[in-house]
């Protein structure tokens, strides 16, 4: 493919990144609220909740390669992972909903429930994720054109991640009319239909272009050798590991930390008193993140540059963690230190996860060229 066709049409990066607005639309909210809807809505224990997540986790490390292993050996007309959006959208919706259900059973019954939803919700996630993530490895073979396309995934998907953050408790209060169970089922609902069409729309507006060569004997053996070969592919496995731990802990612990710790506030500004109560503070606090996650982003392909991703990265996790260790230290009504630090925080995080990403496809270029064979 000549320098010319490897640049990516406008319209097809915003119809691609559109697919991580539609995983972030239930990934978002499930980091933020899930483990806080089954505790304190549905009544599950948070030990109960807490080693469903762990065993469902488990299961994910065989069920992830295993889906990336059947993606990679799909070939149809529409190539070897959009077909995956096609067939899953509308069961990805289905299932969204499914999992926040509060039916009324025994405490077994329900927890019963929430392991089938939740690792059914896991395994869709999944199928329809893996090969999402790839396709943008084979979008196109120009790696600075990936970065960009990895940019603009990522500005979608703190879009969703903003679009969950600014409505989802404004939705459940409308919508339950009080009764949170109510309310929640119907807000998911809404961002179902949403994220099934969004995924409906990257389905339509992308294009598969680099093939694995034509010569390419596809042996399961030789891909994982090439895998576990692959130094690369494998310190950025670890990173990864560390950097959605990361996440995961700190966006899993918002609800709690403002619902036990900050609690209602009063905060005086400009010699006025303004009164918000513990759901206010925060959802206006991970709104503020989401949009300084987003001026990140947007900055990812311009610190790429300037520093190489490699060195970018490594300063921007450095500093990261040097904010993070500050927040520790804030007081419970110190709220502008608070909202201060965290837009901090996210301004500094919003390159790493389009980065990193940008980085793996390019670990299956270095894969083709070190062993002539591609497995994105």
């Amino acid at each position: 493919m000549n320098k010319i066709s490897a640049k990516l049409p406008f319209f097809e990066k915003i119809g691609y990144s559109l697919g991580d607005t539609a995983s972030n639309l239930f990934w978002q909210t499930f980091s933020m609220f899930l483990l806080f809807f089954y505790t304190d809505i549905f009544g599950i224990s948070a030990a109960a909740a807490g080693t469903m997540f762990l065993v469902t986790r488990i299961w994910d490390t065989v069920n992830d390669p295993l889906m990336g292993i059947l993606a990679d050996r799909t070939n149809t007309r529409w190539g070897k992972f959009r077909p995956y959006l096609l067939w899953l959208a509308i069961p990805f919706g289905v299932i969204g909903v499914l999992t926040f259900i509060t039916p009324d059973f025994s405490d077994s019954g329900k927890i019963i429930y929430a392991y089938i939803t939740y690792s059914l919700m896991m395994m869709i996630y999944t199928a329809i994720n893996i090969p999402y993530s790839a396709l943008m490895g084979v979008m196109s073979p120009n790696s600075l054109e990936r970065t960009s396309l990895s940019s603009f995934r990522f500005v979608a998907a703190f879009g969703g991640g903003l679009i969950v953050q600014g409505t989802a408790l404004k939705l459940v209060k409308v919508t339950g009319g009080g009764n949170q169970a109510v309310g929640w089922q119907w807000t998911m609902t809404i961002f179902a239909i949403l994220a099934a069409a969004l995924f409906l729309t990257t389905f339509a507006t992308t294009k598969e272009r680099v093939r694995p060569p034509k010569t390419q004997i596809t042996s399961l053996r030789n891909d994982l050798k090439d895998l576990f070969g692959n130094i690369p592919w494998l310190m950025l496995f670890a990173i990864g590991i560390f950097l959605l731990t990361f996440v995961s802990i700190r966006n899993g612990s918002i609800m709690y930390y403002f619902k036990y710790y900050v609690g209602d506030q009063t905060i005086n500004l400009f010699g006025k008193s303004y009164s918000y109560d513990k759901d206010v503070l925060a959802s206006a606090f991970m709104v503020f993140g989401s949009v300084a996650n987003i001026v990140g982003v947007l900055s990812t392909r311009f610190i790429s540059q300037l520093f190489g991703k490699r060195r970018a990265f490594i300063i921007l996790m450095f500093l990261t963690a040097v904010l993070t260790a500050i927040f520790y230290l804030i007081s419970n009504n110190a709220i502008i230190t608070m909202f201060v630090i965290q837009v901090l925080i996210s301004l500094v995080m919003g390159p790493l996860s389009p980065m990193i990403w940008a980085m793996y496809t390019d670990t299956a270029d270095y894969s083709e060229w070190k062993t002539g064979r591609r497995a994105t």
